[in-house]
């Protein structure tokens, strides 16, 4: 499977329209089989039967227009609620977070009821008939779909549980705290098994020369295309590395932005490689003209700081909303300096290696959301002494020097740029005493449980 049918099943997953078309499709099939078991059965009912619900067919027709007519018109109803929530989280926490209210289930399964159940409602009316009520030999005879009512009345039943439960999850929706949450809560999962962690296997024991791979001796591919790389098919690129006996290394990450004619993969081969064989290696690539969260954790990092950035705007003033945003970075750093760190040198089944692609780096993940966060949080006393807490305690349990130096010289930037943009020189005050216990709880690791189970930093645990 080549990335850009992977891409086109995300974009599916993630739409508006699939998940109702599937139930559309599915009315349409169940119409069918309720018909034919009517058909088969035939059903007859008494005029005082209180089970089925007609014994006439001009009531079954009128009951099922009815439901019909009415479920288009809340069907119309949701979706234009849908939209206006879309529309406001846009303008109030930015427009990258317009794909989290696409994707969500709950508004795709809600369309979907309302619009299954009025096609379902539609197909039945249409073999609903009264007949003529002659003896004649072609005489159209009445037919009276009694289990179809049946399975059309359960369905409205459904529909209105889905109603309310739609009144209830739209306000859940907007819950700013509950949109950072479902952003944090991805991220923090994607780093676990972040690209390109999924390529093949690591061979940790095996020392890779890259003196052996220079890059004058490299054929190179470039792309054919332009826009973000959204999707990149790991299995596919490694299996015809593998396949071809050649090592490969990938120049661009998901969430890059590439050119026309920029080199996507330099491949050492013995031989020269085909047309073919190019166009298959640009085949493990697809791009669109946004980025996306597939494969791609600075995306969703990026999101929280977005919403960082406009909850400390000054027409919003929303400290504590940048304050729940900082407590995920927490949870992100957190889970990124104590796990894993995924090989770049990726081998085949045999142990032979086949691709070179370089992850996110710790520092790189940290930088990216202080450097773009740092001039909205120093600007708030309680968000610059809430990631001065934060980075803190990110630096009790990174693992190397260098990235205990990633976050030291973040702690300092934060002091600088804060010490310049706050207003108050009591705030200015407050926050020197918090760096200057940052720099002692640094400097001795009793200390520094001494105050996590204390009262002092920021309130204490206790």
């Amino acid at each position: 499977m080549s990335a850009r049918l992977i891409k086109i099943w995300q974009d599916l997953q993630s739409s508006y329209y699939f998940i109702p078309g599937l139930m559309a499709f599915g009315a349409i099939f169940l119409a069918y089989v309720t018909i034919a078991l009517d058909e088969i059965y035939g059903l007859k009912v008494s005029d005082d039967s209180i089970f089925f619900l007609s014994n006439k067919a001009t009531g079954a027709r009128t009951i099922l227009a009815t439901i019909a007519g009415s479920m288009i018109g809340v069907a119309a109803t949701t979706f234009s609620i849908t939209m206006v929530a879309v529309t406001s989280a846009a303008g109030q926490y930015g427009p990258r977070l317009i794909g989290n209210f696409m994707r969500d289930r709950g508004n795709q399964v809600t369309l979907g009821t309302f619009t299954s159940t009025f096609i379902y409602c539609l197909l039945i009316l249409r073999v609903a008939r009264t007949g003529d009520g002659t003896d004649a030999q072609d005489a159209i005879t009445e037919f009276i779909p009694n289990i179809s009512l049946l399975v059309a009345m359960g369905l409205t039943l459904m529909s209105v549980g889905v109603l309310i439960y739609f009144i209830h999850h739209i306000p859940e929706t907007l819950n700013v705290g509950n949109i950072t949450s479902r952003v944090g809560r991805r991220l923090s999962k994607d780093i676990e098994t972040r690209y390109p962690m999924n390529i093949g296997r690591s061979e940790n024991d095996k020392k890779v020369d890259l003196s052996e791979y220079k890059l004058s001796e490299a054929q190179i591919i470039r792309s054919r295309f332009e826009g973000f790389v959204q999707t990149l098919n790991e299995e596919a690129l490694l299996k015809l590395c593998s396949d071809l006996g050649v090592v490969a290394k990938i120049e661009y990450r998901p969430g890059d932005f590439i050119t026309k004619d920029d080199i996507l993969v330099r491949v050492w081969s013995k031989d020269n490689l085909t047309k073919e064989q190019k166009l298959d290696f640009l085949n493990g690539f697809a791009t669109g003209h946004s980025r996306s969260a597939y494969q791609n954790i600075l995306f969703l990092a990026d999101e929280l700081v977005e919403i960082l950035a406009r909850a400390l705007s000054p027409g919003v003033n929303d400290p504590f909303t940048a304050m729940n945003c900082i407590n995920w970075f927490h949870s992100a750093m957190k889970r990124f300096a104590g796990g894993e760190y995924p090989s770049p040198f990726r081998h085949d089944e045999e142990g032979n290696l086949r691709l070179i692609a370089y992850p996110v780096t710790f520092e790189r993940f940290v930088d990216a959301i202080c450097n773009q966060s740092r001039a909205y949080v120093a600007t708030d006393r309680n968000t610059a002494i809430k990631m001065m807490t934060v980075l803190t305690e990110i630096v009790s349990i990174v693992r190397t020097d260098d990235h205990k130096s990633c976050v030291l010289k973040q702690l300092e930037n934060l002091k600088m740029a804060a010490e310049e943009l706050l207003p108050s020189e009591v705030d200015k005050a407050e926050l020197r005493k918090h760096y200057n216990m940052s720099q002692k709880m640094i400097a001795d690791p009793e200390y520094l449980l001494e105050q996590e189970h204390g009262q002092d930093w920021i309130a204490g645990r206790g």
